[in-house]
C-alpha cells in the first residue's frame, strides 16, 4: 500500500526533535573537544611541566642495624651517618648538564659521576641511583643553596658501618658490604632497604638476620625538582635490627694484640666452664672500615693476596702441626688402654732407633727414667715415641678426636677448618701406600700428618682443665631485640634479651687419666725442669704446655744457615703454648700460636703477661682466691 507524506506540521516537529538531540548529543562534544585543545594545545606545555613535577612516592626507610658490642657494653659496630648523592634520572630534562654542574660544584670527577649512572642504568624508573657516597659538609651545603640548579638531586642519608676499634677484634667481628645477588634472592622483600650492604665474614656474616632491621616507609609529594613538598600521615616506622653482646673482652683483646707486637699468629683466650671465648686475636689484623668506606679493586686484591693471609682468621682457619702439646693425647691413649700407668717409667737415652733411622729427643743427652707425669714435665720425645709405637696411630686419632682435635669446634664463625689426624686408611687413599712406624714416631710428639687449629687446641685445653667436659665455644652471649612503637608502651623495658646457653657433654676420659694431664701440665711450667716455667708468675698458678713445629727439616735449615749466615724468619719453627690459670679452679684457657716464633718457650713468655693482665684487671679475684688456697 502506497505510503502518504508527511504533513507540514510533522516535518516542522520532526525538524525540531532532530535539532534537540543534535544540541544534546553536540554541546557535550563541543565541550570535551574544547577541553582536550585547551589541555593539549594552549596549556600542553605547562600541563606537560606537571606531569614531569609533582609526584607521590612511596619511599622505603632503611632501618638502623643491629649494634655489636663486648661482653662490657663496649661498641665494637655501630651505626654513622654517610650523606649520599642520589638522583631521579627522570625528574631531569638533561641528565648530562646535571652531572658537569655536580663535576663543576662539587669537585667530583665527571666521570666517576657517569660510571655510577651507568652501573645503574637498569634500575627501574623514579628508583633513586647512588652517584657519590661521604659527601662532606660543604658539599651538602652546595647542593642545599642551589637546589634549583640540579633538578632530580637530592642527598640521601645511609647508615654506614663503623668499627670503634678499629683493627681489634676485626677477624671477630668480621665486615660488611654490597649484598650480592645470591644474597638478595634469600632476603625478605621487607628487609631489602634495610641490607643494601650486609655481613660477609665474622659475626656480622653469622648473625647477618638477628642485624639487619625491617623497613619502615612513608608516603611523600615532590616538586620538579624532586623537592619533597609535603609528607603523608601515617608512616610505617623501620623496626631496628637486634643488638648483639659478644662474649670478648675488648681491654683483654687489645692487650693480647699489644703484646704480640708485629708477631704474627693466633691467641684465643676461653672460660673452661662456659665456653665463652674471652678474646680471639689473628694477626696480621685488617680495619674492616676500609671496606664500609668502598674499596678499590687493587686495594682488594692487595689484602686478597697478601703473604701472611690478613683476611684468614687463624685463630678457627690457621691450620699447624701442634707439636708437643700433642703429648697430652698420646699419655691419655696409653692410659685408658692400659699400656702404661703413673708409676710406668721410660728411659731415654736421646734417641730411639727404627729400623736405621734414629728418631731424636729435643735433648740429644737424654732425660734418663720419666713416668708419664715427669715426661710431660720435661717433654721427653723418647718417652712419647715408645708409648706411641704400643699404642698404634689409629688409637693415637680416636683418643684426639675424643678431645676434639682433628674436628671443627662448631664455634658461632664461618668457614673453620677442621685439620686432620692421620689414621692408616687415611694415608693409603692419599698415597697410596702403607702406613710405616716412623711416621706414628713423627705423629706422637705433633708432627708429621697432624695438624690442628688453634681454636681446637684452646678447647682440649679446655677440657683437661675443666675434669673432663667439652664445652662449645661461643663468641655470642646474647642477642637483644630492640622494642618500638606499642611493642615498646606494652613494656616495661625497651629491650628483650635472649641468652646464649652453653652446650656441655662429657668426654670418654677417665678422671684419673685427666687428674695425670693435670698434673704433668701443672709441673711444665711449676717444675724444676719445667719447659713452660717462662710462663710462671707469681700471681697465678699456671698450668701448661709447650710446643714447637718443624716447618722446614733440620737439614734445610743447617744448608740454609751455611748458605746465607743466618735463617730466615719464614724458615724458623712455629711456636705453640696451651695453658690454663689458676691450676685448681680455672678461670680461663689460652693458646699462643706464634708463626716463626722458633721456641715453644716465647710462646709461654707471652701466656705469662697474658695471664699476669687477666689476674689483675680482669679478675683479681680469682687470683686472690688462688693465693689462699695456695696458702
Amino acid at each position: 500500500m502506497k505510503e502518504e507524506p508527511l504533513t507540514i506540521e510533522e516535518l516542522q516537529l520532526f525538524s525540531r526533535r532532530d535539532l534537540i538531540i543534535r544540541s544534546i548529543i553536540g554541546v557535550p562534544f563541543a565541550g570535551i573537544i574544547w577541553r582536550l585543545w585547551n589541555l593539549q594545545i594552549q596549556n600542553g606545555q605547562s600541563y606537560s611541566e606537571l606531569s614531569k613535577g609533582n609526584r607521590v612516592r612511596l619511599l622505603s626507610e632503611a632501618a638502623p642495624r643491629g649494634i655489636i658490642y663486648d661482653r662490657r657494653s663496649v661498641i665494637l659496630a655501630k651505626n654513622i651517618p654517610s650523606y649520599t648523592l642520589t638522583i631521579i634520572r627522570e625528574d631531569t630534562d638533561d641528565v648530562e648538564t646535571v652531572l658537569k654542574k655536580l663535576s663543576e660544584t662539587l669537585k667530583i670527577p665527571l666521570q666517576q659521576l657517569k660510571r655510577a649512572l651507568e652501573h645503574n642504568k637498569r634500575a627501574a624508573q623514579f628508583h633513586p641511583i647512588h652517584l657519590y657516597n661521604d659527601l662532606t659538609f660543604r658539599q651538602i651545603a652546595l647542593i642545599g643553596t642551589y637546589q634549583e640548579e640540579f633538578p632530580g638531586i637530592s642527598i640521601s642519608v645511609i647508615p654506614k658501618r663503623y668499627y670503634a676499634l678499629q683493627k681489634t677484634a676485626a677477624h671477630v667481628c668480621g665486615y660488611m658490604s654490597q649484598i650480592t645477588k645470591a644474597q638478595l634472592k634469600k632476603l625478605p622483600i621487607k628487609k631489602l632497604q634495610s641490607a643494601k650492604t650486609v655481613g660477609q665474614e665474622g659475626v656480622e656474616s653469622v648473625y647477618n638476620k638477628y642485624l639487619i632491621g625491617t623497613d619502615g616507609g612513608r608516603q611523600v609529594e615532590v616538586n620538579n625538582t624532586g623537592r619533597e613538598i609535603r609528607e603523608f600521615p601515617n608512616p610505617i616506622e623501620p623496626k631496628p635490627g637486634r643488638d648483639i653482646n659478644l662474649t670478648i673482652d675488648s681491654r683483654l683483646q687489645r692487650k693480647i694484640e699489644k703484646i704480640m707486637g708485629d708477631q704474627n699468629g693466633a691467641v684465643v683466650a676461653m672460660d673452661p666452664e662456659n665456653g665463652e671465648v674471652l678474646s680471639m686475636v689473628s694477626l696480621p689484623a685488617y680495619d674492616p672500615n676500609e671496606f664500609s668506606q668502598g674499596m678499590s679493586t687493587k686495594r682488594w686484591q692487595e689484602l686478597k693476596n697478601d703473604e701472611s693471609h690478613v683476611l684468614n682468621n687463624k685463630a678457627i682457619q690457621g691450620v699447624y702441626s701442634p707439636g708437643s702439646t700433642f703429648k697430652m693425647v698420646v699419655a691419655a691413649a696409653a692410659l685408658e688402654m692400659g699400656i702404661i700407668d703413673e708409676e710406668t717409667t721410660h728411659k731415654c737415652e736421646g734417641y730411639v732407633r727404627v729400623g736405621r733411622k734414629r728418631m731424636h729427643c729435643w735433648k740429644r743427652s737424654g732425660h734418663g727414667k720419666l713416668n708419664v707425669v715427669e715426661a710431660l714435665e720435661n717433654s721427653c720425645n723418647v718417652f712419647f715415641f715408645k708409648t706411641a709405637l704400643e699404642i698404634g696411630i689409629d688409637k693415637i686419632n680416636e683418643y684426639a678426636g675424643r678431645f676434639g682435635l682433628g674436628k671443627i669446634t662448631e664455634i658461632d664463625l664461618l668457614n673453620e677448618n677442621s685439620a686432620n689426624i692421620p689414621t692408616k686408611e687415611w694415608y693409603h687413599k692419599r698415597f697410596n701406600g702403607e702406613w710405616k712406624q716412623g711416621e706414628t714416631l713423627n705423629a706422637s710428639i705433633g708432627q708429621g700428618y697432624v695438624s690442628v687449629t688453634p681454636i681446637q687446641l684452646v678447647n682440649y685445653a679446655s677440657i683437661i682443665a675443666n675434669s673432663g667436659y667439652h664445652i662449645k665455644p661461643k663468641l655470642v652471649k646474647s642477642i637483644v631485640t630492640n622494642l618500638t612503637g606499642e611493642d615498646r608502651e606494652n613494656s616495661r623495658k625497651n629491650k628483650k634479651i635472649e641468652h646464649n646457653v652453653p652446650e656441655r657433654r662429657k668426654v670418654d676420659i677417665s678422671l684419673d687419666t685427666l687428674e695425670l694431664l693435670q698434673q704433668g701440665m701443672v709441673q711444665n711450667v711449676q717444675g724444676k725442669h719445667g719447659t713452660g716455667s717462662k710462663a710462671r708468675t707469681d700471681i697465678v698458678s699456671v698450668a701448661g704446655k709447650t710446643g714447637t713445629t718443624q716447618v722446614v727439616s733440620f737439614k734445610t735449615r743447617e744448608k740454609i744457615i751455611k748458605e746465607k749466615g743466618e735463617l730466615e724468619k719464614k724458615y724458623r719453627h712455629h711456636a705453640w703454648f696451651i695453658a690454663y690459670a689458676p691450676s685448681y679452679q680455672p678461670k680461663i684457657a689460652t693458646v699462643v700460636m706464634l708463626e716463626n716464633g722458633e721456641s715453644g718457650s716465647n710462646a709461654a713468655r707471652l701466656t705469662k703477661e697474658i695471664m699476669e693482665y687477666y689476674f689483675t684487671k680482669i679478675d683479681p679475684k680469682s687470683a686472690l682466691q688462688n693465693i689462699e688456697m695456695s696458702i
